[in-house]
């Protein structure tokens, strides 16, 4: 009740719509989500205090169960109680018409926004990390009271060379962040969301809930044998790529390409640090001991970065970086492969 009273006196709808936010999640995450709930509205209604009454109406509206929240419209008004304006016009919240993608150019992460407005002058803007390389999972959120152009210009101040910012459907932003919450409830091990987003959930699910339906949440792209066929010829006719046009070590390119075709959003083209590093983990189970020529996988790797990372047009800098992640891993990789039922 203290928090829900600071929440109330604050100037901003952001306090009290954070915590009441942070009750729906926490509902949410119950076994039984609508008992859990209707035990909040039941502990809020038994609570003859302004602040409960605000909590109440916010739960009401952020639900968005319009039997529900004429239910506590009646309940309220027999109470007296005065609330914000804002509050009594939160029904009214609209989506800004503007959602916006912060990636890197390896794709590895995307960072979704989209803002709300509401009633009184307020904005909300909410960032949901989606992670890509495991199956695009929200991993990381946050809810600022800033409009969406202030939240860009603080993300992109420092001039980050292969940070890219491009404008999306809002609709298409709404597909995406179910997408990523829902593979987030199917994740099999807990403790993959930030407590951020654990907090925010509640916020961020009302918000996006106002934004056009029937978006796609199909950034991922997943490569067909032809389309890998397709990657592979360039790469063998290019000059990158002849040493290697021999017809004994196409299967060793083909594990190569597909072992990359998790890269950032399916690129394998595109080789960061952290893809090098996990196609050569000597641990790890990309190449088998019976494809021919599997020792020589990190010569074919850095000949596939300097063509793919000069088709996608990064920066030489990163295929530096890449390749001195080749240099590092190589011999630990090379022994792997050679050792006693290796790999």
């Amino acid at each position: 009740m203290d928090g829900l009273r600071a929440g109330l006196d604050a100037p901003t709808p952001g306090p009290l719509l954070g915590l009441v936010g942070m009750l729906l999640s926490v509902a949410a995450s119950d076994d039984d989500p609508a008992t859990a709930l209707a035990s909040i509205v039941r502990a809020l209604s038994d609570a003859d205090r302004e602040e409960a009454s605000a909590a109440l109406l916010a739960v009401a509206t952020m639900t968005v169960e319009p039997e529900l929240r004429r239910r506590v419209r009646r309940e309220l008004a027999e109470r007296g109680h005065v609330l914000p304006r804002w509050l009594a016009d939160l029904h009214r919240a609209e989506p800004v018409d503007r959602a916006v993608e912060v990636s890197t150019v390896f794709r590895d992460t995307d960072e979704l926004y989209v803002s709300v407005s509401v009633p009184g002058g307020h904005v909300l803007t909410a960032m949901v990390l989606v992670h890509n390389e495991i199956g695009a999972v929200a991993v990381d959120a946050s809810v600022v009271e800033l409009p969406l152009e202030e939240v860009l210009a603080l993300v992109t101040e420092d001039d980050d060379p292969d940070l890219r910012v491009r404008d999306v459907r809002p609709a298409d932003a709404a597909a995406r962040v179910h997408g990523a919450l829902a593979a987030l409830d199917s994740w099999p091990h807990d403790g993959l969301g930030s407590p951020t987003l654990v907090e925010s959930r509640g916020l961020i699910e009302w918000m996006v809930s106002l934004l056009p339906e029937g978006g796609r949440d199909d950034v991922l792209q997943e490569l067909s044998d032809d389309e890998l066929d397709l990657l592979a010829e360039g790469f063998l006719t290019s000059p990158f790529g002849t040493p290697w046009s021999d017809a004994g070590l196409r299967p060793l390119v083909d594990e190569v390409l597909a072992a990359g075709s998790s890269n950032g959003i399916g690129d394998p083209l595109v080789w960061s640090t952290h893809n090098v590093e996990a196609v050569l983990d000597p641990d790890g189970r990309h190449f088998g001991r019976r494809t021919p020529g599997a020792e020589r996988a990190p010569d074919v790797l850095r000949d596939l970065i300097r063509y793919g990372h000069t088709e996608r047009g990064l920066r030489t800098a990163l295929t530096d970086q890449a390749l001195t992640a080749i240099d590092a891993g190589a011999d630990a990789f090379r022994r792997a492969v050679a050792a006693p039922g290796g790999r």
